[in-house]
């Protein structure tokens, strides 16, 4: 089989872990990343050279400086959460009415849905959160390995029985034999099972539901080239940098009402 390089930042991450690792035999190991995201692909500091074998960032060991964090709000305050100064935001609020202009409906359907998009220094949208979830469909004839890689107490309730929620970082595998990696918080039942299709980062919400994470739908199928990797190493090895620390960071200032 053909072994084809780590995508997007994570074949960059994926480099620094090598170089660090070759290092340590004339220099001693390398420290934990401590500097906040950078404008490059990957971030400067490089990370250690020995993944947590728990599954526990070694990059969060780290203090990331939050004083400076802005803060976003649903209008409706259904979810709102922190996120560096530096890393940009787009949101939106659009009205939906799929019964306006019905004369054959007594009570029309009528409400806002909000969104939002977050961008890090070096260009990459990393984060969206949605408001109007809609889950459905079958998997078919595709299943696929999961790998839960790291788990902690997330925010709010699951969407599908008000159950427990985590923030997760979770490896997908692909219909090509690589793997797929997500983060995001999401309902507990969600990280039961051993093969799937898809795995959604959804939990419940005053408004109905509501999406955070690195995808809305985490899938083995379609193209999804930066958060793509050849093997469970690689999704270790971005775990270890100050990037992913930072995605953890703003999950974990989540707040849902």
């Amino acid at each position: 089989m053909i072994t084809h390089a780590p995508t997007g930042r994570l074949r960059a991450a994926t480099a620094a872990l090598l170089l660090s690792a070759l290092l340590v035999g004339c220099a001693g190991a390398a420290g934990a990343p401590s500097e906040a995201p950078s404008a490059d692909p990957a971030p400067s500091a490089s990370p250690s050279p020995s993944p947590s074998p728990s599954g526990t960032p070694q990059a969060d060991a780290g203090v990331i400086d939050t004083t400076s964090w802005q803060e976003f709000a649903t209008d409706d305050g259904s979810i709102a959460f922190r996120y560096p100064a530096d890393w940009a935001l787009e949101a939106e609020s659009e009205r939906f009415a799929p019964d306006e202009g019905r004369d054959d409906v007594d009570d029309p359907f009528v409400r806002w849905m909000d969104s939002a998009t977050l961008t890090a220094p070096n260009g990459q949208q990393l984060l969206q959160m949605t408001d109007f979830i809609d889950i459905g469909g079958t998997c078919g004839d595709v299943s696929e390995p999961v790998e839960v890689l790291a788990t902690e107490t997330g925010a709010g309730t699951a969407l599908a029985d008000a159950s427990a929620t985590s923030i997760a970082t979770v490896a997908l595998g692909t219909v090509d034999d690589r793997w797929r990696v997500g983060v995001g918080i999401t309902g507990d039942e969600w990280l039961d099972a051993t093969e799937t299709c898809a795995i959604s980062f959804v939990l419940g919400s005053s408004d109905g539901g509501v999406s955070i994470g690195t995808h809305f739908e985490l899938a083995a199928g379609g193209e999804d080239a930066l958060w793509t990797v050849d093997t469970l190493d690689d999704a270790r090895a971005y775990m270890e940098t100050a990037e992913y620390a930072t995605i953890l960071e703003i999950l974990r200032s989540v707040e849902v009402a």
